[in-house]
């Protein structure tokens, strides 16, 4: 995930809602699951690593000189 920084996210498979916070840091995230199994008795909460990203890109554009440059470079 170049350019983004890792995050975990906590889940409970018995939950209605998929998870949408994303923790920033392991620690966050393992703390969090612990609150919710507190007030939660008898759910689990995972924590879960995101490890890839996959996205389409259709269009790209590099620009390789100042945009405010109206001189042709040839």
């Amino acid at each position: 995930m170049a350019g983004n920084p890792p995050f975990w996210l906590v889940w409970n498979p018995q939950g209605v809602r998929p998870p949408r916070y994303r923790h920033t840091t392991f620690a966050g995230a393992k703390a969090e699951a612990e609150r919710l199994v507190r007030i939660c008795p008898g759910n689990e909460f995972y924590v879960l690593a995101a490890a890839a990203r996959a996205r389409r890109v259709d269009v790209q554009t590099d620009v390789f000189i100042a945009e405010d440059d109206d001189e042709i470079p040839f």
